[in-house]
């Protein structure tokens, strides 16, 4: 029998298509032989430490990433801070107040600055701590391809035709996804980033409590996890928190089960089993939970070679903008 893996087929193969398809963007694994070599080992060592002491993070901090690229492409325009003249990305309606890891970020970009000064972008940081934070909590690791250049401005009033929402439908997030030249598969594959991570308990209260404006439960959800969520969700604790899957803090394939057995969220999760596509991947990620981890990692790699819009240069503290160097 050969020695190579299902999973290092699918990533040779993978890290041929991205460096064809993308290479405009100059996108390589070997970014930073030359000028910063132990990056890599830097960031995963820095993850490491802040999911052991806070697992949550691990969600929070790959989030960062995809809430990044969606707006204005992967340039670390998530990170930036408002400005006297532009209100940022993370101060927009859907980001504020439900995106952390920002301290995380800045102490990571800290260090590569003493380690290396000017050379590793924010962009590059959140693509490789997005990795590492689903790897230290049950995920395979993919290679990530490195070279993206930050941006210099962030507008929060971008954020919300750019990012899904919680009630699009399965059109609605397939188009919002075609925007960045993701397909309808990598929607539904990336949707899997739920595994981790927990919302607040309001986001997923018109199911509970009013669906369709009747003052009833979701037909569709399972009565008896419909009767948890209420003693978990009362009414009177919108901002209480909640799991988006049974294994809390695992990336697993557990996220799809959950939504064949009636156990999903939000609208946008249940979305997912109204299109053949969507309900034909939920099937095969619950009877080959590998395939699911490795093809998440493609489409993670798929997704973070979206080009930035206006890059700008390196900046040297992620929550502000210098001059070029």
């Amino acid at each position: 029998m050969a020695s190579t893996s299902p999973r290092s087929v699918i990533f040779l193969v993978l890290a041929v298509a991205i460096v064809v398809s993308d290479a405009q963007l100059q996108l390589s694994e070997t970014f930073y032989d030359a000028t910063c070599p132990q990056a890599a080992s830097i960031v995963q060592q820095k993850v490491n430490a802040f999911v052991d002491a806070d697992r949550g993070l691990a969600a929070a901090l790959m989030r960062l990433h995809f809430h990044d690229c969606f707006v204005r492409g992967c340039d670390g325009s998530i990170l930036l801070n408002s400005t006297e003249t532009m209100l940022s990305e993370k101060e927009a309606l859907l980001n504020n107040g439900s995106l952390r890891g920002f301290d995380q970020i800045d102490e990571i970009k800290m260090e590569l600055e003493c380690a290396c000064p000017g050379v590793v972008s924010c962009a590059d940081i959140l693509a490789l701590v997005a990795r590492d934070a689903t790897a230290k909590v049950g995920g395979t690791s993919w290679p990530v391809f490195l070279g993206r250049i930050d941006g210099g401005a962030s507008f929060a009033d971008e954020v919300n035709s750019s990012l899904p929402e919680r009630t699009d439908n399965f059109t609605q997030l397939v188009a919002r996804f075609a925007r960045v030249g993701l397909d309808a598969r990598d929607m539904v594959i990336l949707s899997g980033g739920h595994s981790i991570g927990q919302v607040h308990c309001g986001a997923f209260f018109e199911r509970l409590y009013n669906f369709q404006g009747l003052n009833i439960t979701d037909p569709a959800m399972d009565p008896e996890f419909a009767a948890m969520l209420k003693v978990q969700c009362p009414q009177t604790k919108p901002f209480g928190f909640m799991a988006l899957d049974a294994t809390n803090g695992t990336f697993d394939s557990a996220y799809y089960l959950d939504l064949l057995t009636n156990k999903g969220l939000l609208e946008s999760d249940v979305a997912l089993l109204s299109d053949p596509l969507g309900v034909e991947y939920a099937i095969r990620a619950v009877q080959d939970p590998m395939a699911f981890l490795n093809e998440f990692g493609w489409a993670m790699i798929k997704m973070g070679a979206i080009p930035a819009l206006e890059p700008y240069g390196w900046r040297r503290h992620c929550a502000f903008v210098e001059p070029r160097f």
